[in-house]
């Protein structure tokens, strides 16, 4: 199984649990596993099955996090020169509504500026209701009606965005605050399991560790 979506504790569990079942294989071998060493060793393997599917899980929930929190893709243009071909992206900064936004500099003008949309789904739908009720707003004051009916036209398609993303970042939410619960549940089991296993050890040290 691989190994690399494991943390540093699940880790060293594993190394112990595999150290009991080698003891087991070894035992069994010998005549000389007790029933209760049988049930330890049968916990230990249903708990490294348990750490497994926990890490496959954490890392599909991440990684679809991370695939989320880079789904806004910025269609930034130097103010200056209204070009996209020479910028490049220098950071992020935060601005009067804390939203994040893309920094960039145009290597053509020499010139940085902060693009005005934020750079993640949270802070857009965020944007997107601002500049909604802007819009709604504007169609009292709006003279053109050529302007106006354009703004009607576009309400209705930014709502329909803002209803999809919603629902989408709400999962995320509830995902990820689900996890961090699962990851306090587990890290105190690792950490007893672990104890435990360790006085086991220790118990056991009458017998040599067998060559890999």
């Amino acid at each position: 199984m691989n190994t690399t979506a494991l943390k540093a504790n699940e880790r060293e569990l594993i190394k112990l649990i595999r150290f009991f079942s080698k003891r087991a294989t070894l035992l069994m071998e010998t005549g000389e596993l007790s029933q209760e060493h049988e049930q330890l060793t049968n916990a230990c393997q249903n708990l490294e099955a348990q750490l497994y599917k926990h890490a496959e899980n954490r890392a599909a929930i991440l990684d679809k996090r991370e695939r989320l929190e880079k789904v806004i893709e910025d269609n930034a243009q130097c103010p200056k020169c209204g070009k996209a071909d020479m910028l490049k992206k220098n950071g992020v900064a935060t601005n009067e509504h804390g939203w994040k936004c893309n920094t960039y500099r145009c290597r053509r003008c020499n010139t940085t500026f902060t693009w005005n949309k934020p750079n993640n789904p949270w802070h857009m739908a965020e944007f997107l209701e601002m500049y909604i009720q802007e819009l709604e707003q504007s169609l009292h004051t709006q003279p053109n009606e050529e302007l106006r009916e354009h703004t009607e036209a576009a309400i209705p398609q930014l709502q329909d965005s803002l209803y999809k993303l919603r629902p989408v970042l709400q999962t995320s939410d509830e995902e990820v605050e689900a996890l961090a619960t699962k990851e306090k549940e587990m890290d105190r089991m690792i950490h007893q399991f672990k104890n435990y296993l360790m006085i086991e050890k220790i118990k056991l040290d009458t017998y040599e560790e067998p060559e890999e």
